[in-house]
């Protein structure tokens, strides 16, 4: 089980930017897991892809136009946040990058026959993706992504990144990896159960599936969930209203966004898995707390949560929100984090399996 051990802070990464110099994948290596994957939906992304093919401005911000249902950004802003909230949940797992160590290290260990490898479905800013390949340099990594990853140095050999949506399905990887992870991509999914039906078939035997996933609720200082209550009455908190109108916004686009509370039934319903278990996290949103460590912590996310705020205009103004709601909720939320006027948990879910060998 994770703890949500905190570590000290990491040397932080350089900012993002669009920088892509490197094909990856090589031409002698077709239909294999590091070359260009056979699917049609799939770009195995170099510099002669046009970004204007998978990119589109939608209210100032820059989106994905493969799929309708996740509108949260992709650009520049949005993938330093992703590196931040990288850090996030490598500290909520006391250092790690995965949870279920002793399985994912099995997994992964070095052996004869396929070489092993690890897909990272939704990479975001390709930050686990490259991490993991750096920490297991015998095995292969993909990072697939509605969007291009923006690289400020080229990628291990062992890692590359392709654009695809997930779901359209993996038949071209069926068998193919041994750790599947799969990180806050809850917003873009339609039929999250369909979709862990396919990764099992993508596993091998013994592969492990990783879920990992912040939930849009929050909570109080006793970690109670907050109730949606009107501005004025007790416990009313801009943060939370901006929230809870995301995570309807979320919802009427087909989104799972109830996949963090749902995964590890949905998990133990299955058949072929094994090792089931799961995890729940409480981060302080914001340095209220008086222990240092969540005081560290905390700073962190509420970095992270502004920076996820203000993504969120795209999506509301696109589901009919006024301009000016869509800004007054933006500017009351920053304030209310900004000035600590409320003390506020966000809360993080982790879950995992083992494919029967």
């Amino acid at each position: 089980m994770c703890d949500g051990a905190v570590l000290p802070p990491a040397e932080d990464k350089p900012s993002a930017e669009i920088q892509n110099e490197q094909e990856y994948g090589s031409d002698n290596e077709d239909m294999s897991v590091r070359s260009g994957s056979p699917a049609p939906s799939v770009y195995s992304f170099h510099p002669s892809v046009d970004e204007r093919l998978v990119l589109r401005s939608v209210h100032g911000r820059i989106l994905n136009s493969q799929n309708e249902t996740y509108m949260l950004p992709v650009d520049v802003e949005e993938h330093q946040r992703l590196d931040l909230q990288h850090q996030i949940y490598t500290r909520m797992l006391g250092g790690s990058l995965y949870a279920a160590p002793d399985l994912v290290r099995s997994a992964l260990r070095p052996r004869n026959g396929p070489q092993p490898a690890i897909l990272d479905i939704g990479t975001g800013s390709g930050s686990w993706a490259l991490d993991m390949a750096k920490e297991f340099p015998h095995c292969d990594v993909v990072g697939i992504d509605l969007a291009p990853v923006r690289l400020v140095e080229l990628p291990p050999i062992n890692c590359r990144f392709e654009i695809d949506d997930a779901n359209l399905g993996f038949p071209h990887y069926r068998n193919s990896f041994d750790v599947v992870h799969c990180r806050a991509i809850s917003g873009g999914i339609r039929d999250f159960q369909e979709l862990l039906s396919e990764i099992v078939d993508v596993l091998r035997p013994g592969g492990v599936l990783l879920l990992a996933d912040g939930e849009m609720q929050l909570y109080d200082a006793n970690k109670v969930a907050m109730a949606v209550v009107e501005p004025g009455e007790p416990g009313f908190s801009w943060t939370q209203r901006i929230f809870f109108a995301t995570y309807n916004s979320m919802k009427n686009r087909g989104s799972c966004i109830d996949s963090p509370h749902m995964s590890p039934t949905w998990l133990e319903a299955m058949e072929g898995l094994v090792d089931i278990d799961w995890c729940k996290v409480f981060i302080p949103l914001g340095p209220w707390p008086a222990d240092p460590l969540e005081q560290m912590l905390g700073e962190m996310n509420r970095t992270n949560c502004l920076k996820h705020i203000s993504g969120m205009a795209p999506l509301l103004l696109n589901e009919g929100y006024f301009q000016e709601t869509v800004d007054k909720m933006i500017r009351e939320a920053t304030l209310e984090l900004t000035e600590l006027r409320v003390h506020l948990y966000t809360r993080w879910s982790f879950a995992w399996a083992v494919k029967q060998p």
